[in-house]
């Protein structure tokens, strides 16, 4: 088989685990964890690791810089899926959802960004949309429904082909590009769709809300390795970028348990 063809196939391969693994652990642990295990870079992570491998440092640096500032469209993705799934059904919720995290994400791509502003896009964006989505329960209860046999495979595969796209076309895309496909929300859609068929709107919309107190998590690993990639090494900012992430979540599981 051609070496090429070999490298696409595992990647896909090792995603789709990942996906696999993180999936089922979040339909089993509720809105609010499920939403911290559903945030781990299960797309942008592989994306970045299979990146450095033929990319240099200031490549790696800049796509950073782009998917900190495409967190923004996530948010509105996020935001607006939580506010109309309890109401309306998946298609339509998810539907409006994806149109609004695109056209934020065609927004974003016509700025010049720099570490500053897309700091202050990142703090604007959040604060807004966390406020606007406070009053979700993140306690409602989960009434579990058969699963259909699909529906993970087919969330890690929707996965495994975005990682595959965007590795393989990086250097055609660009910086910018690249670090906007990176953050395309096929997780959150994947897992909606799933979520929201068989456990209904407000369940899903509890676990998007979840999502959106973890995502600045995912804004920060990235500013992070944009800063690090450089100086550093792409392996150390990987790195940092990953703690960063998981020090943000063990955050929010105290806040949940002792200060919510």
């Amino acid at each position: 088989m051609d070496p090429v063809w070999v490298s696409l196939i595992f990647k896909i391969a090792v995603t789709m685990s990942v996906v696999l693994a993180a999936a089922f652990t979040a339909e089993r642990a509720g809105p609010f964890f499920g939403a911290l295990i559903a945030c781990l870079p299960v797309s942008a992570g592989p994306s970045y690791v299979l990146l450095a491998m033929q990319s240099q440092p200031r490549f790696i640096a800049e796509t950073a810089l782009e998917s900190v500032a495409g967190t923004a469209a996530a948010a509105m993705f996020l935001a607006v899926y939580v506010l109309l799934a309890p109401r309306h059904g998946v298609l339509a919720s998810l539907g409006s959802a994806l149109g609004c995290g695109l056209a934020s994400a065609a927004l974003i791509r016509l700025v010049p960004w720099n570490s500053l502003a897309a700091i202050l896009l990142i703090l604007v964006t959040y604060s807004t949309v966390i406020a606007l989505t406070r009053r979700i329960e993140f306690g409602t209860p989960v009434t579990r429904a058969e699963r259909r046999w699909f529906e993970l495979p087919l969330t890690a595969l929707l996965v495994g082909l975005l990682v595959t796209t965007v590795v393989t076309l990086s250097q055609r895309l660009g910086p910018a590009l690249t670090g906007l496909a990176a953050l395309f929300p096929v997780t959150f859609s994947s897992l909606a769709l799933a979520l929201h068929s068989r456990l209904g709107g407000r369940v899903a919309a509890a676990t998007m809300a979840g999502a959106l107190r973890a995502m600045p998590g995912f804004a920060l690993g990235a500013l992070i390795l944009h800063l690090t990639a450089v100086p550093m090494g792409v392996k150390f900012g990987l790195a940092a970028a990953l703690a960063t992430m998981l020090v943000w979540s063990g955050g929010l599981v105290a806040w949940r348990r002792w200060g919510a």
